[in-house]
């Protein structure tokens, strides 16, 4: 099928898509912008390209360019590309003649997602002796094709353990992750994040778990079994092997020993990226995912001109860009996906928004989030037992680990480990400590933590632990229902002097990592609330912005504010007048007057 076929059926078929959960209006679908594209009706895209340019053979390689501007990156790609196979051929002794691999490279994951429906980095067709892959500033330096995978499983079929196919193809790769898995797993080995093989062969847990921790394991411990049983054993039983129960609980002592013998007497390397400089005061926004569409989310051009609007406009100088997932009930232990489908807070499209707002010169905080269906929220997280609570943390650290990695690789500013999660910090504080000590074997940078205002802020015990207080304050201004903006400051300054007093008392700054009002009546009395039948008001809002900007103002302690919030989608025809953003509301002139003077 053509290109332009691929595309005309996406039209068509894309309003099927997998709906994701989201605490916003669902938005404007793939098909109708793509539509938008074929009427000249919508402009920053310069062009869909639908016919590749042939622009570089080599012996294994025609590398085929969908609309890329800088070519000269092929080159250094087309070197790792043939590396990568002749270590392949070398490794497993094939002496068959190949065809040259088709490579489709792209200038963005939002064009070759709009393509091919899969916003993935990297994806090959065995069938059609394909790869597809980005290649931007980010890929450049990253390289994450999948044209060594392919190789494999052409060469040695696909084995009965998928997994053990990424470990071979990372394991034979160079610099997997800039750095290679070597020095990850040393990292994840000291902060104890590498997983129990239990967990490693669990099907299930898969398809959710972090495939770089995952990879990066497997690649390790395709080394271990090369020593174990030999490089022709492995070949042999490579296609087969799929490890009983009783196997992996036979392979255990062994490999822990292999772990040992690997990493025990080796320093953790601490210079992945270079030190980040002191952070400036945060003038900026929680950017909100809110297009849950590969158009207008997070990873595309609308995100990106969302951003260049904060920057020049606003004067922001900080944003908070957060991947959520998801958990259907706040008291059962379950692992925690880190969330694969295009359209939604995806790696790579979290990582695009972050080098973006990163070359326009913003502090980015990465600030995963947990959301949790049946009207629960983070606070009400809370397990039933000290089995439970520790299958608990044992899912959220492998999780947090994957964005740890995130952050330290592609030298993130700050990171925050977790947000409102209430009854965990209040019950298990040991379990925390020993997860920040966790993140900060591997990540190098600024750590916060995102308390819920309130019983938390005011009685958390772990600001010793970390670089900033972070708040996310909501506190109440007044019950009335138009107060003057006297009372309106009295009761903010008389906050901000508890806020002062914790501060002070942890030798720490703080940032408001969340603060915010929506554009409703009244929205002084319940600052968290934006849902039910709230008549609009967005005077009141601006109101509210023009106090805490008031108060605020030369307040030494405080070292940012991050308004919640701002959407990556600013067109989008179904967002509710009354929601927190202050885009396009008198709200934003305050905003732009503000952050302009401080």
């Amino acid at each position: 099928m053509t290109y332009v076929a691929k595309t005309l059926a996406f039209i068509f078929l894309a309003g099927f898509a997998l709906a994701c959960q989201s605490h916003e209006a669902r938005l404007d679908d793939d098909s109708d912008y793509l539509v938008s594209l074929k009427n000249n009706t919508y402009q920053p895209l310069d062009s869909l390209p639908y016919k590749p340019d042939s622009i570089l053979q080599t012996a294994h390689f025609q590398f085929l360019a969908h609309g890329l501007k800088d070519t000269a990156m092929i080159g250094c790609l087309a070197e790792k590309c043939e590396a990568t196979f002749e270590k392949i051929i070398a490794f497993t002794g094939y002496k068959q003649p190949l065809p040259k691999v088709q490579y489709h490279l792209y200038p963005s994951i939002e064009e070759k997602g709009l393509l091919l429906q899969s916003t993935q980095p990297s994806q090959f067709e065995l069938e059609k002796w394909e790869v597809h892959s980005v290649l931007d500033d980010i890929y450049s330096e990253n390289p994450c094709g999948k044209e060594g995978q392919m190789l494999l499983r052409r060469v040695l079929g696909q084995p009965a353990t998928p997994i053990l196919e990424c470990g071979m193809a990372v394991h034979l790769s160079e610099n997997w992750q800039k750095k290679g898995y070597r020095l990850w797993a040393s990292m994840l080995y000291k902060s104890e994040g590498l997983l129990p093989l239990q967990d490693m062969f669990d099907e299930n847990f898969w398809e959710q778990s972090s495939e770089i921790i995952l990879g990066c394991q497997m690649a390790l411990f395709t080394d271990f079994l090369l020593q174990e049983w030999g490089k022709q054993s492995f070949l042999k039983k490579y296609p087969s092997w799929k490890p009983s129960k009783a196997e992996i609980d036979t392979l255990q002592p062994l490999w822990s020993g292999f772990l040992k013998q690997q990493f025990d007497n080796q320093p953790v390397e601490t210079n992945i990226v270079d030190p980040s400089p002191p952070l400036p005061y945060l003038k900026g926004f929680n950017f909100a995912h809110e297009g849950y569409r590969m158009h207008n989310g997070y990873g595309s051009r609308k995100a990106d001109e969302a951003l260049w609007k904060m920057q020049q406009d606003l004067g922001v100088n900080a944003v908070a860009v957060i991947p959520y997932s998801f958990l259907k009930n706040p008291n059962t232990a379950v692992p925690i996906p880190v969330v694969k489908h295009s359209g939604a807070e995806t790696d790579e499209a979290v990582i695009h928004t972050c080098m973006s707002a990163k070359k326009l010169g913003l502090t980015v905080m990465l600030k995963p989030q947990i959301w949790l269906g049946g009207g629960s929220w983070p606070g009400d997280i809370a397990m039933k037992s000290d089995q439970d609570w520790e299958a608990f943390f044992k899912y959220y650290k492998h999780w947090m680990l994957h964005y740890a990695i995130l952050a330290e690789l592609y030298g993130i500013d700050l990171l925050c480990l977790g947000t409102e999660m209430v009854k965990t910090t209040a019950a298990r504080e040991q379990d925390w400590r020993s997860l920040i000590r966790s993140v900060r074997k591997i990540y190098h940078g600024k750590l916060t933590y995102a308390a819920n205002w309130g019983e938390e802020f005011e009685n958390f015990q772990l600001w010793g632990e970390l670089d900033f207080i972070g708040l996310n304050c909501y506190y109440p201004l007044s019950p009335k229902d138009n107060p003057s903006d006297r009372e309106l400051e009295r009761a903010f300054e008389g906050i901000l002097k508890k806020i002062k007093k914790i501060s002070e008392a942890n030798g720490k700054p703080v940032i408001f990592s969340e603060i915010g009002f929506a554009s409703v009546e009244a929205p002084w009395k319940q600052p968290h609330e934006d849902w039910g039948d709230l008549k609009h008001n967005a005077e009141h809002q601006k109101r509210c912005y023009e106090i805490v900007f008031k108060c605020l103002e030369n307040q030494a302690w405080c070292q940012g504010i991050l308004w919640w919030k701002f959407p990556s989608d600013m067109e989008s025809k179904r967002r509710r007048n009354t929601n927190f953003s202050p885009y396009g509301k008198p709200a934003e002139a305050v905003v732009k007057e503000w952050f302009g003077k401080m």
